[in-house]
């Protein structure tokens, strides 16, 4: 339970961290030209804050290995592990967290038996 604790609290404070460089502190993101709302930056930081704890939570998937970013409800995870258990565990737990639309799973697998 620490555990979780305390990777949902740097979840959500790299999450800030991020907004605050993407946006120079004031303002929504800017992807093109489309701003988007605070309302929907909000919503997309509690997604990926959701699906970075239901990845602590397990123990097939390392939340440190695994990158999360959210917009508009689409996740996108990204990374490398050892397994594929491991990435189709993670796109599994992704898919499972309310407000995801939808999933792009683009962990890498590598061989760690070295």
């Amino acid at each position: 339970m620490a555990r979780r604790l305390v990777l949902l609290g740097t979840a959500l404070i790299l999450a800030g961290c991020s907004s605050l460089m993407m946006t120079g502190g004031g303002g929504s993101y800017n992807s093109g030209g489309d701003e988007r709302s605070a309302t929907a930056s909000a919503k997309d930081t509690a997604i990926t804050a959701a699906v970075r704890s239901r990845h602590a939570d397990d123990p097939t998937v390392s939340p440190f290995d695994i990158g999360v970013r959210t917009i508009n409800g689409q996740v996108t995870l990204t990374g490398t592990v050892g397994s594929y258990a491991a990435r189709n565990q993670a796109y599994r737990l992704a898919r499972q967290v309310d407000g995801v639309s939808s999933v792009v799973n683009q962990v890498r697998v590598e061989d760690r038996s070295q």
